[in-house]
């Protein structure tokens, strides 16, 4: 399973992907080294996942840098899709549900998955056990010209069981003048994906075959520094994705005239797999600031707009504060309100009538539905010793359709 469906409430439906655009004010970063951890887990026993990820960052001179990131995670638990809950009454009734499965797969071009119950109302959304693990990799090299210009150059490669990925990513940073007080940013990104995906219904299961995604992202982006205490960044972006764009671990129910009668009995209700556009174009506006409160407290408000030919739209407001207590000591409060509307083929599954027409994009992900959401966290940073930095960071996410979860952090950073 991908880690980016396991981990997405992390960074929000709406993230576009690319990192952060440069501070304008050139300082000279120390060579380092870091090691951190984070646990995931959603409510309700369902997903867990642990990131273990060692980053370097190494500067050669003051012209060149260098950072590359190892990663290590596990995700294991329970993904909820639609299953049958009536037991089958011997081989007989086993054999039954099978040509019945048949008849709906013959009427039409959906996958029909195995798992028929012939009675309506009793389909629920079950838990389905999954597990893997997840390698990743990545390098950046930044380069500055004369004008103090940046140039950088990324590489990414990551693998699971069912998923892989390769990616490139640029950037280019361009200050106005001199003085560095505003400057200019152009980003962008490219990811080929593959996915094992299941495919057609044979013999009472589905196959399984690779599928690609290919997903590009740029961003257009501007700073400019107001005041000695006021620094902000407004960026552009817009993505575009095409390929398999559906989650084949979900589930739908489809409607399926089988007898032609002009109407849905209750045992003319099929499970089918979630459906989605094969392509998707997004962008938005992202408005990130920062003031500075004396020399020890920092404000740092953000606000995102998203949209995309999905129908699905969101906002998220919010912010975070960075108090230094003491000397070694800084604490780094936050929140964000986020809201969405629900996606054109998206229906709720606790919905009075949660079924779908025989054909047509369908999903009952609750990710691509209507909610409204909170994420509240609390960072720790310590300066251990001159070199050594110690961190901690604890988060809380919870939906109004009735999802939550958590996550923690602990890491440190080494500068040698």
């Amino acid at each position: 399973m991908s880690k980016k469906l396991a981990l997405t409430i992390l960074s929000g439906v709406a993230a576009s992907g690319l990192g952060a655009l440069s501070l304008p004010a050139q300082v000279e970063a120390a060579d380092h080294i870091s090691i951190h951890h984070m646990n995931f887990e959603e409510y309700g026993d369902k997903i867990k996942a642990g990131d273990n990820l060692l980053s370097m960052e190494k500067n050669f001179g003051l012209d060149w840098t260098l950072t590359a990131e190892l990663g290590y995670d596990t995700v294991s638990g329970a993904s909820p899709a639609w299953g049958p809950t009536t037991p089958v009454s011997g081989n007989q009734d086993l054999v039954n549900r099978a040509k019945k499965t048949q008849l709906a797969q013959d009427q039409t071009t959906e996958v029909i998955r195995a798992g028929y119950d012939p009675y309506r109302d009793a389909y629920a959304v079950q838990a389905y056990e999954l597990e893997d693990i997840r390698y990743s990799s990545s390098a950046n090299l930044t380069y500055r010209d004369k004008k103090r210009d940046e140039w950088s150059l990324g590489v990414n490669y990551s693998q699971e069981e069912d998923y892989e990925s390769m990616g490139i990513n640029g950037q280019v940073l361009i200050y106005a003048d001199s003085r560095k007080n505003r400057s200019y940013t152009i980003g962008g990104s490219l990811l080929f994906d593959k996915t094992l995906a299941f495919e057609e219904y044979k013999d009472f299961g589905n196959t399984q075959e690779w599928q690609d995604i290919f997903n590009s992202d740029i961003e257009l982006g501007f700073s400019q520094i107001f005041t000695a205490n006021f620094y902000a960044t407004f960026t552009l972006f817009s993505g575009y994705k095409s390929g398999y764009l559906s989650n084949h671990y979900l589930t739908v129910l489809r409607e399926i005239d089988i007898d032609n009668n002009g109407a849905i009995a209750d045992d003319e209700v099929f499970l089918g797999q979630d459906t989605r556009p094969d392509k998707r174009l997004s962008g938005g506006i992202n408005i990130q600031a920062f003031y500075s409160l004396g020399s020890s407290v920092v404000i740092r408000p953000r606000y995102k707009y998203f949209t995309d030919d999905w129908g699905v739209t969101s906002h998220q407001i919010g912010g975070k504060l960075s108090i230094e207590l003491l000397d070694w000591l800084t604490l780094t409060p936050g929140y964000f309100w986020y809201t969405q509307t629900a996606a054109d083929f998206f229906v709720d599954p606790d919905s009075v009538d949660p079924s779908f027409a025989a054909t047509g994009y369908a999903t009952s992900d609750l990710r691509l539905g209507d909610f409204d959401a909170n994420a509240y966290e609390l960072g720790v940073s310590v300066q251990a010793t001159k070199r050594l930095r110690l961190n901690a960071l604890a988060a809380y996410y919870d939906r109004n359709n009735g999802y939550e979860s958590q996550w923690w952090v602990v890491g440190a950073t080494y500068e040698f």
